[in-house]
């Protein structure tokens, strides 16, 4: 058996099917003249060869990924061009997917995951994009003018580990931008950094808390997790509808099931994604791949408001079915019968339901209609997608709370679209960032009617940015106790307890997450767990989890903060060679906009409760090099002329100050300190209420829907006598002239 490195480029026609319905001669000729006239002369062209033919698909083999991926950007540029003279109904689109590995020779055919892969990059590429692996993209990133935006880790049938994909950008004008990652549900849930993200986020002002705060519940412990207890998996359950289209009905199904079996006493579910990789895998490698127990596998089929739902309880350690069972039912009764699943299951395992408890999703609803524009959305919204199809997952978010005011879940779902809405998803809706900003805090009042896990999880975001991270706890261990199968709960919780100040209990939740979900999200259980070790000043052991991350191609808001935590580190060891190679890569992450990394940007982002913590951080950063203020804080002033954290609380804390806002623009300012650090104040029309304190020697401000902002105050050698100018405030993008008035 023979075996070589080789490039592998898969391509699929988008829609066949249809196509071929729609106009079975002409599509047939149309593909075929397409396949003479393009794909096997500019495959040829570039030193490849056809080694698969499929009705709407073929497989080709380059020697090398260069000219792979310039085949690629030809072929789609060619059907483009072939398109441009035809009608919608006639133009045929194919995705491209492209990866280089490692392949078996069976005389003029290739197998192995070489091929497999390059088949799955290609169904997460657009209809006329691009989808390639991260070794394509490192290998030609500099050799080639096109630019390689990160999708992130991506899970694939068939592929047991996560496969990092990038998508080709085809547009010429994209040349030379920074890569970034789509930001998925449940991804790096973190605040937008400076040159990162460019939805600015902190206009509002009113004081919102449409929450009631809730006190500490009574939570199953990380430690009782699935060891003593019985353990389950539901497999995707598969979709037998005659319309493929509706593969949205058996997912959301199948995470539904998942939520609500999850919720039964004594019994321990593995998350929907845990269960997405292993789904036509043998149920005894299932087993010991995941140590799970039992298997859930069943189907669902749906025609027209006719529903059957099959399903099938299997030990693992030995593949026998345990149980079997068969329900049908209308589309109208799709909640009765989740509840049937539920209960049957319950009872085959000899387990009991929660009391009184549905077994539909927390902030879930009893319209059908309403369940079905949801789960379209979600369909979407789970995808690697473009600005039209994330404003297409909304419209369904939207149609989902028209037909039910009370789906607390949709609208916690909607809540979080606004929050992933970059610049050209906000355009594409309609939509300035000031408006889709005040729809995250508009959205979650109405989601705050039936509380769901999506609510709370946003709103502990939103508390732990707004330094309140002890309110974010409690929260997400309410949310835990709606969804214990949900990884993300416990994540968010390890990020909420690292800024909390609680280092040590960080470990127990990434031991849950990485139980419910073994594959996932391993960049950021990394950096959580290295968080969790610098707050404990082990430094080397954080150095060693943050270095297994990726932090070449990962996601740049996951650099961003690693790095940070990483550099100060190695400042404390006293490693000035990686410390300074490991600033500049935060440099680049930073960009020209805070013109370079400095303490001050770190304050702002590094929310942590404790002071001591804080200072851990900036400590090592100053053995590292990194400096207080940026070069835009810090030009026009001069460091013998900055007030010290003493001179800072005993001048603002108890007084009354007046002056100015003059950078970005300016706009009078007038500011009540208390004693106690209560803040009331006003900057041009906008007046705001909020905390100050003193944090080493700059002044801190947390302000409701706002990141916390840190700063440093000098006294105004160029002040004017009258003019409210006698010191001058430096943030990382405001700056103040002001004067003691009171």
């Amino acid at each position: 058996m023979d075996r070589k490195l080789s490039a592998i480029l898969a391509a699929d026609v988008v829609g066949y099917s249809a196509l071929m319905e729609r106009d079975e001669a002409g599509t047939f000729e149309r593909l075929r003249a397409g396949r003479k006239e393009l794909f096997e002369p500019e495959i040829a062209r570039h030193h490849g060869h056809i080694f698969k033919l499929m009705g709407d698909g073929m497989l080709s083999e380059f020697g090398s990924v260069v000219d792979a991926v310039e085949c690629a950007v030809s072929l789609q540029r060619g059907l483009s061009e072939r398109n441009a003279s035809l009608p919608e109904a006639e133009q045929i689109q194919v995705r491209i997917g492209i990866n280089l590995g490692e392949v078996i020779v069976d005389g003029d055919d290739r197998y192995g995951d070489g091929v497999n892969i390059a088949a799955r990059l290609q169904q997460l590429a657009e209809p006329g994009g691009i989808c390639v692996s991260g070794k394509v993209a490192k290998e030609v990133e500099r050799k080639l003018a096109f630019t390689f935006e990160s999708m992130g880790e991506q899970r694939v049938k068939n592929i047991t580990e996560p496969v990092r994909a990038y998508r080709v950008l085809l547009d010429p004008a994209a040349a030379g931008k920074t890569l970034h990652a789509r930001r998925q549900p449940r991804a790096w849930r973190f605040p937008a950094a400076a040159g990162i993200l460019v939805l600015a986020l902190g206009l509002a002002v009113a004081w919102w808390q449409p929450w009631e705060r809730p006190a500490p519940l009574a939570v199953p412990t990380v430690s009782e997790a699935a060891d003593t207890r019985p353990s389950l998996v539901v497999l995707p359950f598969d979709n037998l509808s005659d319309d493929k289209e509706q593969e949205y009905l058996a997912n959301g199904f199948t995470e539904d099931l998942t939520t609500a079996l999850a919720r039964v006493p004594g019994l321990f579910v593995f998350s929907p994604n845990a269960a997405s990789a292993y789904k036509d895998k043998d149920p005894k490698e299932i087993a010991a791949a995941l140590g799970v127990r039992y298997l859930l596998k069943g189907s669902i089929r749906r025609v027209g408001d006719d529903m059957r739902i099959n399903a099938q309880l299997i030990d693992g350690s030995t593949s026998r079915h345990l149980w079997a069972e068969r329900f049908d039912g209308r589309w109208a009764d799709v909640f009765a019968l989740q509840d049937s699943v539920v209960s049957s299951i319950a009872g085959a395992l000899q387990l009991r339901l929660v009391s009184g408890a549905p077994a539909t999703r927390a902030g879930g609803t009893s319209n059908p209609e309403a369940y079905e524009a949801y789960l379209k959305g979600m369909d979407i919204y789970n995808r690697i997608n473009t600005p039209e199809e994330f404003a297409q997952a909304v419209k369904y978010f939207q149609q989902a709370v028209q037909l039910d005011p009370d789906f607390g879940a949709a609208y916690a779902q909607l809540a979080w679209a606004y929050w992933d809405a970059d610049v050209g998803r906000v355009v594409v809706m309609g939509l300035t960032t000031d408006v889709a900003q005040g729809k995250i805090y508009e959205t979650l009042e109405a989601a705050a009617r039936d509380p769901s896990p999506g609510y709370y999880q946003l709103v502990a975001e939103l508390m732990v940015r707004e330094h309140d991270s002890d309110d974010a706890v409690t929260v997400l261990l309410k949310s835990v106790a709606l969804d214990p199968s949900d990884t993300w709960n416990y994540l968010s919780l390890a990020n909420a307890l690292n800024f909390n100040g609680r280092p040590k209990e960080v470990l127990s939740y990434l031991d849950a997450a990485a139980r419910v979900d073994p594959n996932s999200w391993m960049d950021y259980r990394r950096y959580q767990a290295g968080l969790a070790e610098f707050g404990q000043e082990k430094f080397e052991d954080a150095v060693r989890s943050i270095e297994k991350m990726d932090l070449i191609s990962a996601d740049p808001r996951a650099k961003f903060y690693a790095l940070q935590v990483l550099i100060s580190a190695y400042g404390h060891l006293g490693r000035t060679d990686q410390a300074a190679a490991a600033l500049e890569t935060l440099r680049k992450v930073v960009g020209r906009v805070d013109r370079g990394p400095s303490q001050l940007m770190t304050q702002d982002y590094m929310v942590f409760k404790n002071t001591a913590d804080i200072e851990r951080l900036l400590a090592g950063l100053t053995k590292a090099g990194v400096p207080e203020l940026s070069a835009l804080a810090k030009a026009g002033t001069n460091p013998k002329d900055r007030l010290t954290g003493a001179e800072i609380k005993s001048l603002m804390f108890g007084h009354e100050t007046r002056g100015k806002l003059v950078m970005p623009t300016f706009l009078p300012m007038q500011r009540t300190t208390s004693v106690d650090g209560a803040v009331s104040e006003t900057v041009g029309q906008r007046s705001r209420v909020g905390t100050s304190w003193v944090q080493g020697d700059f002044l801190c401000n947390a302000f409701p829907r706002e990141l916390t902002s840190c700063g440093a105050i000098f006294r105004n050698v160029f002040r004017t006598p009258g003019r409210d100018d006698e010191y001058k405030a430096v943030y990382r993008g405001d700056q103040f002239e002001f004067s003691v008035v009171k």
